[in-house]
């Protein structure tokens, strides 16, 4: 490949690099409660709490976790994937205390049925056609909704334009549904 070839591919590549797909990007470390959606509806669960009682054992704690994704995989479970799949159970690094338990969840149908809450993520006529009631100004065409229930900071799929519910847009590209009234409501492009 001659230098002229080599420099349209490395500058080719850097601005595919830095281009983002305007979705938030979740940081290396989560040391707050957090749900990533992926595009193909995967979700990623981030439960964080303070594990600071002497008699508190990161390793049964881990069992207890596995267990429990195990007894639901029996239960649901009828391909070769996993419904639930425990990635991580570890404390944070930063001497907070603080413990991490990272659960992968084939969609949000198994998130919502596996945490008895609502995780929903879909076009606005999917949503309008599962019944959450949408206002007509919602509707624009090829836009997204996520709409959960869960008081945690959320790591959406697609550039989140506006939040509902409580629910506040940061500046990351995240959106903090921690204070949300019921529902929140993430509407994306």
């Amino acid at each position: 490949m001659n230098k002229r070839n080599w420099t349209a591919v490395c500058a080719f590549l850097c601005a595919l690099l830095l281009t983002g797909c305007g979705q938030a990007k979740v940081p290396d470390v989560v040391d707050t409660p957090s749900l990533a959606v992926d595009k193909d509806g995967t979700v990623t669960s981030y439960l964080v709490d303070v594990f600071d009682k002497e008699y508190y054992n990161i390793d049964g704690l881990a069992a207890m976790v596995s267990e429990e994704a195990a007894a639901y995989n029996a239960q649901k479970q009828s391909g070769e994937t996993e419904p639930v799949f425990v990635e991580k159970v570890e404390e944070l690094e930063d001497g907070s205390g603080k413990v991490v338990v990272v659960l992968k969840y084939d969609s949000t149908d198994t998130f919502s049925d596996y945490n008895n809450g609502v995780l929903f993520y879909g076009t606005i006529a999917q949503a309008q056609e599962e019944g959450y009631e949408l206002e007509a100004a919602d509707a624009e065409d090829g836009q997204y909704v996520l709409i959960t229930d869960q008081k945690v900071k959320l790591y959406c799929p697609r550039k989140a334009v506006r939040a509902g519910g409580g629910a506040v847009l940061e500046e990351d590209g995240s959106v903090d549904a921690s204070a949300a009234e019921d529902m929140a409501y993430v509407f994306m492009k």
